[in-house]
């Protein structure tokens, strides 16, 4: 997928459930893939207090965790 690719959801009130689902389905796939988790990643970073990181082991650590840590924050970096 090119870095300019653009991404519009549109949402009407003539949509039936199934076709809303079917768009919600269709829209968790695209977000799953590698390629947007790698873009993930890179957009955003772990504040911890005073330390900031953008490591991205450390971040999937975590954010697997739950409840997250005190004073811990995934914040995006634009």
């Amino acid at each position: 997928m090119p870095a300019s690719a653009n991404f519009v959801l549109v949402c009407t009130p003539y949509l039936t459930p199934a076709d809303l689902e079917k768009e919600r389905v269709h829209l968790s796939r695209l977000l799953a893939t590698p390629e947007m988790k790698e873009r993930f990643y890179q957009s955003i970073e772990l504040v911890n207090r005073n330390h900031i990181t953008t490591s991205r082991s450390v971040i999937k650590d975590e954010l697997s965790r739950r409840p997250m840590r005190s004073f811990r924050f995934v914040i995006n970096k634009n």
